[in-house]
């Protein structure tokens, strides 16, 4: 079982790095064509930066292989034999928070070459170390605090509920998302960023008449400091009900006209209108089911084969190893899906604002985060939740809008 195992992570991790070269290999040769969306310049630098991301990702996906072939083959068997002896509920907590703790620990070089290497050497990282080494720090209490809280729970779920334990802990494990999602705008961001209201009275007027039209009730609109790390453009709105806010990015002030960013917000917007929120919701809840309703009742064979007892804990920990191989086999669904809803609320940002304001604010938002503005179809079938830059674009150029 164990080989067995061994080989579908083979199979997964070589059919990922396929659609990486394949990519790689498409944006090589469309680079040497003429210049689509973007300007020359910019068009060679976002082809010449997918490529050497394309290379860290596969380097990446080699080195993630081996990081779970190591716990599969003796990883979960030596943690398990020292932190589970009685097979108490504690240490059943202690287990898995170690295990996320030990997993966070190992992806720590990988993601410290990508915001002080990569991202540096093509302009978009400003982290310091210390803002670095303080956002780690949060992340650690918060993962550790609220991990354990989530894990626990799950634990309870599973010592106590009898064979149906994965109903309620799928229902609870999506319920803590909308908690999380709830409180996300006003508790967790702001550990992070500075957000304070937006200052720009003309343009919080605009947005508000806009939120006004659509029907869409925020608690208000806000800037985020986003440039202390990243020199990316972006907005948002985040949480539910009376918690919603309207998140914009201070790189994307900066860089887009008002009329480009109501366009943006017009967009995000489309999301609100189309009902996409409530789809993703609804998509989020069967994906909870199927996973723990699956993953959540393997054999014991599967546990004996990598060397731990089938508990609370070891159930938990190979929900989280086996759901990449599950979430993988879904993701065309989900990305298919997700570009259906992009394309669409593409036009209605565009009818909100105007096409042109839409299409300006796209050629900006894709040159200034230096996105390449073609993919491989494959690999976009299978990754990508909004269609390329000039799928968008065509998209909005054919529509009499």
């Amino acid at each position: 079982m164990l080989y067995i195992l061994i080989i579908l992570f083979l199979a997964y991790s070589l059919f990922k790095i396929f659609l990486e070269i394949c990519e790689l290999k498409f944006v090589k040769e469309e680079i040497k064509k003429e210049a689509v969306i973007l300007d020359e310049k910019t068009y060679k630098e976002a082809g010449n930066i997918t490529i050497f991301n394309k290379k860290f990702v596969i380097f990446t996906l080699i080195y993630e292989f081996f990081i779970t072939i190591c716990w599969l083959s003796f990883g979960l068997r030596l943690l398990y034999q020292n932190m589970v002896l009685n097979n108490t509920i504690f240490e059943n907590l202690v287990f898995v928070i170690s295990f996320f703790l030990i997993g966070g620990i190992l992806s720590l070089p990988i993601d410290i070459y990508s915001k002080f290497v990569k991202d540096k050497k093509f302009g978009f990282s400003n982290l310091s170390v210390k803002t670095f080494l303080f956002d780690l720090l949060k992340s650690f209490l918060l993962s550790v605090i609220f991990g354990s809280i989530v894990v626990y729970l799950l634990l309870i779920c599973i010592n106590f509920l009898g064979n149906f334990w994965w109903f309620w802990a799928a229902i609870l494990s999506f319920v803590i998302v909308l908690i999380i999602n709830f409180l996300y705008p006003t508790l967790i961001a702001p550990l992070f960023n500075k957000m304070e209201i937006l200052k720009d009275d003309a343009l919080k007027e605009s947005i508000e008449a806009l939120l006004k039209k659509c029907g869409f009730k925020s608690s208000g609109v806000f800037t985020i400091d986003a440039s202390k790390r990243d020199n990316r453009l972006n907005a948002y709105f985040g949480g539910f009900g009376s918690s919603k806010r309207v998140v914009l990015f201070d790189t994307l002030i900066k860089k887009l006209t008002k009329d480009e960013i109501l366009a943006v917000l017009g967009h995000e917007l489309g999301h609100f209108k189309n009902k996409d929120i409530l789809r993703i919701l609804v998509f989020s809840a069967i994906l909870f089911f199927v996973i723990f309703g699956l993953l959540g009742n393997l054999p014991e064979t599967i546990f004996n084969a990598v060397g731990i007892e089938k508990s609370g804990g070891s159930i938990i920990v190979m929900i989280a190893i086996l759901s990449n191989l599950l979430s993988f086999i879904i993701t065309p669904l989900q990305s298919f899906l997700s570009r259906k809803r992009e394309f669409a609320a593409d036009k209605f940002g565009a009818k909100m604002q105007n096409k042109n304001d839409m299409i300006n604010a796209l050629k900006k938002l894709g040159g200034e985060n230096k996105a390449f503005p073609k993919s491989h179809k494959l690999y976009s079938n299978f990754y990508h939740s909004h269609p390329t830059l000039y799928e968008r674009i065509c998209e909005l150029n054919d529509e009499n809008i």
